[in-house]
């Protein structure tokens, strides 16, 4: 796999490579109540990324997102907003949707999934993410019961 600066390329490539989660997902709540997990994803020649999520009720509304990361670079992400208007071109992305690339030197890329990552269920929407970017999911995850 080629190495050295992030770009749309190394982002393609290590979103598109067979990955494992390396370590345990635990949704764990802050002091704000929002649940959170953090986790190491390894690549087949042992490339490092980090994946994160979050989960809060905001009014009625109960929204999530994940990201995954290299080097502190956006690979793809997923988020529940409303809409985001991508650079350079006409219109927006309504309703939640993923994110391609992300660094200060590239602007992220907003696009709806095929297909589409679950909007009901948090637990089930991890998995659809995990399955759109290659990454075989950890054997020991139990589907967490949200308190909302």
């Amino acid at each position: 796999m080629a190495s050295g600066e992030f770009s749309p390329e190394l982002c393609e490539q290590l979103f598109k490579v067979p990955k494992t989660v390396a370590s345990r997902i635990t949704w764990r709540p802050d002091a704000f109540g929002i649940f959170k997990f953090q986790a190491k994803v390894l690549t087949a020649d042992g490339k490092g990324l980090d994946l994160v999520g979050y989960c809060y009720k905001k009014s009625s509304e109960q929204k999530w997102g994940f990201t995954l990361t290299y080097s502190g670079n956006c690979v793809r992400s997923y988020d529940m907003s409303k809409s985001h208007k991508n650079p350079g071109e006409a219109g927006r992305v309504k309703g939640p949707h993923k994110h391609k690339y992300s660094s200060s030197k590239i602007e992220r890329y907003a696009y709806k999934p095929d297909p589409p990552i679950s909007e009901d269920d948090p637990n089930q929407s991890l998995m659809d993410f995990l399955g759109e970017a290659n990454i075989a999911p950890p054997t020991n995850y139990q589907s967490f019961m949200f308190p909302y």
